[in-house]
């Protein structure tokens, strides 16, 4: 790591307990928003039951989020690096909060797929935001750490959000998840108001043109690749990963009921994984463990893709392993797709870079919404093996493409 560029003169002074305490807030705030997003997928079957809706219609569900998301990220990028990071921060999560309570009261499909869309457009920018104060609070060499813990959020999401909020949808209504997660939220954006510091923008007075923060991002080669990665990894996993819960329920047997110890023991293990995999980063490079690890999800991907009739230990094994694998690539790429700007950059490339996930995402689940069909006759779900090579294939050039990134700051 000794070859990373100086810091700059901008980066705040704070202890440990003041950055553990800012990292324990962004990522709480993520936390929120990712259990938004993963909790409607396991209820899936529910939605599709009680709106009389297709598995490609569900698909609009997941797709309506994150294509709001990604048109969000990419208006962000033409002002985040002119805007206070807390401020930022502070009405994106507002606006994440009034979409969810919209979702919380959908009537129909119809409402839930526009309330759907308002969550994603203010939630999709969040991540951006946390990264960016991530990078203006940690140096380089610290930083694989601290998005390590970050990222925890989606494990605790998976642990707590996800199998809580399928347990209080199956006793009361599928409203329910989306009330507390409202309610929970806005307990969070009291702390962030206390706690989150004002880091000022850090694009100098020569930056010119509103469409800079977009065109610098992309013809930097470095900041392409990163970007192109980021695009990749997403429809490598979301291609798959909104349909395994009902391919779960229909076609291996596994009960509705039981689907949040799906989630339980899979965030448990990356709640694990994650921070370990954070200080490998920092201890030998977010390049050199993005080399070890960038491909091992796909064995899991073709296992849960071609899972069969088979008894639910064997399948809990499976789904962990997804949830393992698949963090133990994203926690060192995030590490090194976040260095691969300058500090006058990182805002409009974290929102571009947010933009990418979502579209990628929405992309991968559009896609897989044509792929995976479900049989009149036997109500099966038809086509999700498929998508693991659709899987490998985006996997693959990921890996290939994020090896030549390039440390900056």
């Amino acid at each position: 790591m000794s070859h990373a560029a100086p810091q700059p003169s901008s980066k705040l002074d704070l202890n440990s307990s003041e950055k553990n305490k800012i990292v324990l807030i962004l990522g709480m705030i993520m936390f929120t928003h990712i259990m938004d997003f993963m909790v409607l997928m396991p209820l899936g079957p529910q939605l599709m039951r009680l709106f009389e809706i297709t598995p490609h219609q569900f698909s609009f569900l997941v797709s309506a989020y994150s294509f709001a998301a990604g048109i969000c990220g990419l208006l962000g990028s033409l002002i985040f690096d002119r805007l206070d990071r807390k401020h930022a921060l502070v009405g994106a999560f507002s606006g994440f909060l009034l979409g969810t309570l919209c979702c919380a009261f959908a009537p129909n499909f119809t409402f839930l797929l526009i309330a759907r869309a308002i969550s994603g457009a203010f939630g999709g920018v969040l991540n951006a935001i946390c990264f960016s104060i991530v990078g203006d609070v940690f140096y380089i060499q610290e930083r694989g750490s601290a998005t390590g813990k970050l990222m925890t959020s989606f494990s605790l999401a998976a642990i707590v959000g996800v199998p809580a909020g399928l347990l209080v949808a199956t006793h009361f209504s599928w409203h329910a998840p989306f009330i507390g997660i409202a309610a929970l939220g806005s307990i969070i954006l009291t702390f962030a108001l206390k706690n989150i510091p004002n880091v000022k923008p850090q694009a100098p007075l020569h930056y010119l043109g509103i469409f800079s923060g977009i065109s610098e991002n992309i013809l930097d080669s470095n900041s392409r690749k990163a970007l192109i990665t980021t695009f990749l990894m997403m429809l490598s996993q979301f291609v798959v990963i909104p349909f395994i819960s009902p391919y779960l329920v229909s076609n291996v047997g596994f009960p509705e009921v039981d689907l949040p110890f799906v989630y339980l023991l899979g965030g448990t293990m990356t709640a694990i994984s994650g921070p370990i995999m954070g200080k490998l980063s920092d201890r030998y490079g977010a390049r050199r463990v993005f080399l070890k690890t960038g491909l091992l999800f796909l064995i899991p991907v073709f296992f849960i893709t071609h899972l069969g009739k088979v008894q639910i230990p064997i399948t809990l094994l499976v789904t962990t392993g997804f949830f393992i694998f698949s963090n133990s690539r994203m926690v060192p790429a995030m590490t090194l797709i976040s260095s691969s700007i300058p500090p006058s950059r990182r805002g409009s490339f974290m929102s571009l870079n947010s933009c990418l996930q979502q579209l990628g995402s929405a992309t991968a689940s559009f896609v897989g919404g044509w792929v995976v069909t479900q049989n009149q006759g036997t109500l099966l779900m038809d086509g999700f093996a498929s998508t693991a090579y659709l899987a490998a294939a985006f996997g693959i050039c990921a890996y290939f493409i994020g090896q030549k990134i390039k440390l900056i700051s």
